[in-house]
């Protein structure tokens, strides 16, 4: 399949045609304009050579005492004022006198020099955190490693969410406890569509072993490696274009730029939720560090260290009275009706007087031990100004040992309605108890490489090649016990269950929340009506494995104009299996050998909160492990084949891209642009089942598919003022689809007697997006900013997924069934606005009141997109998945020479959850979420500060609601909140 936008490449090339031209004629000194500049941090007598050569000045120290000072790295397109700015902040040095194209540095006690033009060079001990965002001829916002230090955050993830347009996920598995931020979205584009690299090298991703995703997870990578966090928002023709909403790129800490240094960071807490289920409280602990150094007989070499391990420990009591899906409600057409035949169109749900009923009220008991560590280095030389190299590696770990308990009432008889729309009853019913044992394992491993060489003063080649490796492994033993069990020994399926009044129930429903009362509760409460059902193990196992190669060539023609080429190379290889094993009791004497439910609890126990009065009962999974162990022959395997041979997949994808962009550049003006040719091939192998005859073989399928893409780019800048700027952007971007969306395989899973089968598509085209961007931003000071910007995404192909009600053959029996498969949108589009205020310190106050601080960002998005429902109709969706309607940051600063404090408050508003494809109330939303973060640390003396931190201050959980106005509650979940105590050291070395 070929693509071409013609309409916008045209108009892009005829733009910087036309621009080319006219701007050509400007005879705006070399001086004045802006270049590239690529110098590393290094001793400011090196330094300055190297600033002199590309700025087409000459540098003089007047103090040779000062020559070892270190000077700071300057990389981009940005004046040689700027640059020079950069260069020298913090370092006590700034412009003495300038003669024409001589500039020469001495020490100040001053905050500013002035030059004769009437600038000022600001040299300050503090960086100017705005710095890269204002020198950058692109749209993007970024942490430094300060930043992400200071904030009251666990992770990179945690602490990107308080930048302006973005937001963060936790879990999308509903059969998981939502303790961890995972992922970030950009502009409402979540992480399947947004690249992550470290170094400029793109990391293999093993996320969400059940529905693997391109985007890694964030929240493995630990913040003492990363130097400064960047989100770019315009993706010209030199980066990769997967980027829908953006990308994330991480620029690890540089031995040159720290010099010899150490920070190391220990603290231990607690969660308030840990220890309210099974497990006793356990304290959370975390500890991470990064030292630096810089060594050889020229300081050619540096070296970094940095690793981390938290160890963190929760509790979680949820209620999923909508189920995964969204079937744990229904609406009947009048009172007596069967509770099988729901009525569960919109028209229904809209009508007069419409009652929705509980029907699937279940209770999830999480206990969570969540271990995570890392190591990583890199080797730097410097051999030559003109030269430098790179060889860095890590290893990532994380493990997230789970345990599920489960309480389920399943009803049946039929519907009575009661005295209000909120409350009936249903005359029969049954009972589960279960548990779910669900550690998941992430492995990354990574080797990057980096080259920079200057070719001449005006022509640079830079070089990458990388190759990394991740794995995701999940084991999920699951075990039930459920009332009115009928055991038989026919068939490959497991027994069935009996509907019988104890286990009918009346209920209530306030807020969107079910309450049951249960017919006979002493009958419920009764350990000896449960019986075996099944015992499960699930084993998932996701491995890939990602190469890069990428090299670029830049060359400055003089006088503001410049050229760009370059290619890159991207092989990924991912492969995904399942194993599913599946044991039911023997009938006869086997069911009353295992045990009851009596047999297999653990002491302690807790209550049932949609069930007021019953008992929590939290089964044992050692013992539940040692009866199948210990008497295999109570218990008939049943053959699991079709879904162990349909679950395997394997893609190959490789990735070739050529790209050449131009611009030019002067002291108010800047324009670049060019073209990416992007060529995907894919290669997936699947096992499918083919039956004729009565018979079923399973036989190797292989399919292929390619696109090529050519992608246009016009990135403007207008510099107002010195301290003002105005962008205007055009690109376009692409958004591949997830390895799972077109890997064709077929997963299945059931939780308390609902399947979910979900189905590759491998038909799926990328989406591609024309994307507009206008901003304004205004620096007045040091640490001050304020911006907005103005974007529109026009989306095509956008990739959903729909979910319909239907059935399918397990296990030789009929089942309900949820069926999910993803499908591309005939449209969508994307709007949205971005504000933010910074100001780090009130300098002009008096008193203390100069060392507080301000920062504020909001950001308003509107999407849509059309799906197509089971019956062919289309509808047009107000949103897109996993995009909030509005984000908001505020931070309140306060900072002198020895306390510093922070409070940080993010609400992130309602987004859609899941879509359905078969009525409209069935969709799911997440509902706004606001909270409160705090810390503050005290510096003893220059190496020992201690830190306090307070994460989820008002403990506020999440919440997905579905219904015809989001009014009934498909989710709720707690979170927790969070205190840490420690000690930060920062020794001299």
């Amino acid at each position: 399949m070929s693509h071409s936008s013609f309409p916008h490449a045209r108009f892009a090339a005829i733009l910087l045609t036309t621009t080319g031209l006219t701007l050509g004629l400007s005879l705006a000194s070399a001086r004045a304009q802006a270049r590239r500049f690529d110098i590393d941090a290094m001793p400011v007598s090196r330094a300055a050579v190297i600033f002199g050569r590309q700025a087409d000045m000459q540098v003089m120290l007047r103090d040779k005492t000062a020559r070892t000072i270190q000077a700071h790295a300057v990389h981009g397109v940005m004046s040689a004022e700027q640059a020079l700015s950069h260069l020298l902040a913090g370092t006590g040095l700034a412009v003495q006198s300038r003669h024409d194209s001589v500039l020469i540095l001495g020490a100040t006690h001053r905050a500013e020099a002035v030059k004769p033009d009437g600038e000022r060079i600001v040299v300050s001990a503090v960086h100017d955190n705005t710095l890269t965002k204002r020198t950058s001829d692109q749209i993007f916002d970024t942490l430094s490693a300060q930043q992400i230090r200071s904030a009251p955050d666990l992770t990179i993830v945690e602490a990107a969410r308080r930048m302006v347009g973005i937001s963060v996920l936790p879990s999308q598995n509903d059969g998981r406890s939502d303790n961890q931020m995972e992922n970030v979205t950009i502009r409402g584009l979540d992480n399947s569509y947004n690249l992550i690299t470290l170094d400029g090298a793109q990391l293999a991703s093993a996320d969400n072993v059940t529905s693997p995703q391109r985007g890694m997870r964030l929240d493995l990578v630990p913040s003492s490696l990363v130097g400064e966090l960047q989100v770019l928002k315009t993706i010209d023709a030199y980066n990769d274009p997967q980027g829908l909403g953006g990308q994330v790129h991480m620029l690890s800490k540089s031995a040159y730029e720290y010099g010899n240094s150490a920070d190391v960071q220990l603290l231990g807490g607690w969660n308030n939720q840990s220890g309210t289920v099974v497990e006793p409280r356990r304290e959370n602990w975390r500890v991470d560090g990064t030292v630096t150094r810089v060594f050889g007989k020229n300081r050619e070499f540096g070296l970094v260290l940095a690793g981390s391990y938290q160890e963190l420990n929760s509790a979680a009591h949820a209620i999923l009275p909508g189920d995964s899906s969204g079937d744990g409600w229904a609406y009947y057409g009048a009172s007596g009706a069967a509770s099988g035949n729901p009525v569960n169109t919109d028209a229904a749900a809209h009508a007069p007087g419409a009652a929705a009923v509980p029907v699937r009220v279940q209770d999830y008991a999480f206990d969570d031990a969540y271990k995570r560590y890392s190591l990583n280095g890199k080797l730097q030389w410097r051999p030559t100004s003109r030269l430098s190299m790179a060889l860095s590696g890590g290893y990532f770990h994380a493990v997230d040992q789970e345990t599920r308990n489960e309480a389920l009432s399943m009803p049946s008889g039929h519907w009575i309605a009661g005295a209000t729309p909120d409350t009936g009853a249903l005359t029969l019913g049954q009972y589960q108890f279960g548990d779910s044992v669900q550690p998941e394992t992430h492995q990354t491993f990574f080797v990057n490489g980096n080259l920079h060489y200057d070719i001449t003063n005006h022509m640079k080649l830079d070089l990458v090649a990388a190759d990394s490796e991740a794995k995701d492994h999940l084991s999920n033993w699951m075990f039930k016990w459920n009332t009115g069990m009928k055991y038989s020994n026919t068939g490959n399926s497991e027994d069935k269950t009996s509907y019988s009044a104890p286990y009918g129930y009346n209920y209530t429903v306030t807020g969107g929340v079910p309450s049951i009362y249960f017919n006979d509760l002493a009958a419920a409460n009764d350990l000896n009506n449960y019986g075996p059902r099944y015992f499960r193990d699930y084993q998932y196992s996701l491995q890939t494995k990602l190469r890069f190669l990428r090299g670029d060539w830049h060359w400055d023609l003089g006088r503001g104009f410049w050229l760009g080429a370059g290619a890159t190379q991207t092989m990924t290889n991912v492969q995904h299996t399942e194993t599913y094993n599946d044991w039911a009791p023997m009938a006869g004497d086997a069911p009353q050998e295992i045990g009851s439910l009596q047999n297999y609890i653990t002491p302690r126990t807790g209550s049932v909160f949609s069930a007021p009065g019953l008992t929590y009962y939290y089964v044992d999974p050692a013992k539940a492990h040692a009866v199948l162990d210990n008497h295999p022959e109570l218990f008939r395997k049943l053959d699991e084949t079709p879904t162990n041979k349909e679950a395997y997949y394997h893609l190959m994808e490789s990735i070739t891209a050529l790209y050449f962009q131009t611009g030019w550049q002067n002291s108010w003006f800047a324009i670049h642009g060019g073209f990416r040719w992007d060529h995907t091939f894919t290669n997936v192998s699947n096992i499918n089942a083919v039956t004729s005859g009565g018979t079923t073989q399973y036989l190797p399928q292989t399919r292929t598919a390619q696109y090529d893409y050519m992608l246009p780019s016009v990135l403007t800048t207008f510099t107002i003022t010195p301290r003002m700027k105005i962008r205007a952007d055009f690109t376009e971007s692409m958004g591949r689809p997830n390895y799972n969306q077109i890997g064709g395989a077929t997963t299945t899973s059931e939780s308390n007697g609902t399947y979910s089968i979900s189905q590759g598509n491998s038909n799926l085209k990328p989406l591609h997006s024309w994307n507009y961007d206008l901003a304004y931003e205004w620096y007045p000071g040091r640490d001050t900013m304020l911006s907005l910007g103005l974007f529109y995404k026009d989306i095509h192909d956008a990739i959903y997924t729909r979910s319909t009600l239907g059935t399918a053959t397990m296990n030789g029996i009929t089942e309900q069934a949820i069926i999910s498969q993803p499908l591309n949108a005939s449209g969508a589009g994307l709007r949205g606005l971005e504000l933010q205020l910074v100001r780090e310190k009130f300098g002009f106050l008096p008193g203390v009141l100069k060392n507080f601080g301000v920062s504020f960002n909001a950001t308003f998005l509107q999407g849509w997109f059309e799906e197509q429902m089971s019956d062919g109709s289309q509808r047009r969706m107000g949103g897109l998945a996993n995009q909030p309607n509005h984000i908001y940051n505020a931070s309140l600063l306060y900072s002198d020479r020895n306390f510093e404090a922070r409070f940080a408050y993010n609400m992130t508003g309602k987004y859609l959850y899941y879509t359905s494809g078969s009525a409209n109330w069935l969709d799911m939303w997440m509902q706004p979420r606001a909270q409160l973060d705090m810390q503050l640390s005290y510096r003893i003396n220059k190496w020992i500060s201690v830190t306090g931190q307070v994460q989820n201050l008002t403990n506020e959980g999440y919440q997905t609601r579905m219904g015809p106005s989001a009014n009934l509650i498909q989710d709720m979940h707690p979170a927790g909140r969070s205190l840490w105590f420690g000690v930060r050291f920062q020794p001299k070395m």
